[in-house]
């Protein structure tokens, strides 16, 4: 048997990545939303925690 090479026939790929250039993000939206989102979950923890409390007392 005749041994195999490890080398491929093909050329080696090169790859180039160029940077997109886009606009900011609006700053005040995205804080309004995890502003809300932040609220949002407590809350879910605010009521959650809440009918446990009126059991015991």
């Amino acid at each position: 048997m005749t041994k195999r090479k490890t080398s491929s026939k093909r050329p080696e790929r090169r790859y180039v990545v160029h940077g997109v250039r886009r606009e900011m993000p609006d700053l005040r939206k995205l804080s309004k939303a995890l502003l809300a989102v932040v609220l949002a979950e407590q809350q879910r923890t605010a009521d959650a925690v809440e009918p446990e409390e009126g059991v015991r007392g």
